[in-house]
């Protein structure tokens, strides 16, 4: 199958400076969130602290207009409500974001990276460091073979500050990382790993990585790979538990998580909506029998570091799924509602399932049956590249290529409620690059 990008699940793009991939924890140089580095020619000064108020309307050319430009473009991709499209043309002007009425045709908001580069290549000379950049928003392909995951966000909810991440090779392996946050209206950055820094007869160092913004604004990371902590905009921390829930889907160094009730999730997309449990894809054993269904954790049990994570017990519940007398490979993709889960199955078919939530969390007695609800887009040849839910969860959009014919690639339409045959859209929109993916919308709304 093809290797997607990065996927959008809101307004912000992957943003590296170096012309290196990016990496976060020790030993994990080869990975970024989703995207390569960008090389921008070496560290150039801006003059970011005079952010630029001009209009560059909806070209995605925000390059005249600065880190005031940006942030206009990025609070226009995360207000529309229709689809978003990621895509890096090669050029060295890093990422590209393009939000689309309901069937792609007619763009509404452009937003491109290019204007951030420069303050990033700054912010990381200033701290000796090889690279800076702000982990997309985007999200990247997880758990199943074409859906995108989020964690937190690298954007703030007022649009007005961007996360950043600061690394540096050391011994060309290991990896020591400040995290902090770009104030687009000034071109200020806070480093809180450097505020943290004690010396003295007792000296204190940490490595931060994988920053993002709760709900609520605070600024949250992981600690020395092992524990998260927030900042508020005042930079005072707090540290947090981590939820037991979707242990198995946790690689541990690809820092995806989501803040629940001050917890954080490590299995955002697949957190159930009221934020009490959460499923991930598992392997079902019924008498002689085993079947590959899926896993239901509630959310409350809670570990004080990632180390911890060897002593989970079994799962509160498991459920296997039912097409009348036949069982069916579910790879839980996200929740539609609170009852129905759409999954991945075999061929790449897509379906809905009917899972009723006031009988999960209980531990019952031997897996729970689920019934097939709809089939939402049929088995098929092509190579789907990328799938997105819409953001009032109507609606699956999928990419993919005709395989056999060298169609190239299309996006289609299914109903999420109303099922039917995929309606075709047409061809990728002009100027897309190939290397693209959708935006999530996995989870709508956020667990305080």
């Amino acid at each position: 199958m093809r290797k997607a990008y990065v996927a959008a699940v809101a307004a912000a793009t992957v943003l590296a400076v170096g012309g290196v991939t990016a990496c976060g924890a020790s030993g994990d140089s080869g990975k970024d969130g989703g995207r390569s580095g960008v090389s921008d020619g070496g560290g150039r000064k801006s003059g970011a602290g005079a952010a630029d108020s001009g209009d560059a309307g909806d070209s995605g050319d925000a390059a005249g207009s600065g880190l005031a430009g940006a942030m206009r473009d990025l609070s226009r991709v995360a207000s529309a409500t229709g689809p978003v499209m990621c895509w890096d043309d090669g050029d060295g002007k890093g990422e590209h974001v393009a939000a689309f009425d309901d069937t792609f045709s007619k763009r509404v908001a452009t937003y491109s990276e290019e204007p951030l580069l420069s303050r990033l290549a700054e912010i990381a000379e200033e701290g000796d460091a090889d690279r800076a950049f702000v982990r997309s928003l985007c999200g990247k392909r997880q758990y199943g073979k074409s859906a995108a995951d989020l964690g937190v966000s690298p954007v703030s909810p007022d649009g007005r500050r961007v996360a950043v991440e600061v690394v540096t090779d050391e011994a060309g392996a290991l990896t020591s990382s400040h995290v902090g946050w770009l104030d687009l209206a000034t071109g200020e950055f806070t480093d809180i790993t450097e505020a943290a820094r004690k010396g003295g007869y007792s000296p204190e160092k940490h490595s931060d990585e994988f920053p993002g913004f709760a709900p609520d604004g605070s600024l949250w990371f992981l600690r020395d790979e092992q524990v998260y902590y927030s900042a508020d905009e005042n930079g005072s921390l707090s540290r947090h538990p981590i939820s037991k829930a979707c242990h198995d889907e946790r690689s541990g160094k690809d820092g995806f998580y989501r803040p629940v009730n001050s917890a954080a999730v490590t299995c955002p997309r697949l957190i159930h909506p009221s934020g009490k449990f959460a499923v991930s894809p598992g392997t079902i054993i019924d008498g002689i029998d085993s079947y590959d269904g899926f896993d239901v954790d509630l959310l409350a049990p809670h570990m004080d570091r990632l180390d911890d994570d060897t002593a989970f017990g079994d799962p509160t519940d498991q459920m296997v799924v039912r097409d009348g007398d036949e069982v069916r490979d579910c790879d839980p993709v996200a929740w539609i509602n609170a009852d129905d889960i759409l999954c991945e199955g075999a061929s790449d078919t897509f379906f809905s399932v009917r899972a009723d939530a006031s009988e999960l969390g209980k531990k019952l007695d031997g897996p729970l049956e689920a019934e097939v609800k709809a089939g939402i887009a049929p088995e098929t040849d092509n190579t789907i590249l990328s799938v997105a839910m819409s953001a009032d969860r109507q609606y699956l959009y999928i990419a993919s290529e005709d395989t056999l014919d060298d169609g190239g690639i299309k996006l289609y339409r299914a109903g999420l409620t109303s099922p039917g045959q995929p309606e075709e859209l047409g061809p990728l929109p002009q100027g897309v690059g190939d290397d693209f993916v959708l935006r999530g919308n996995f989870q709508t709304g956020d667990f305080q």
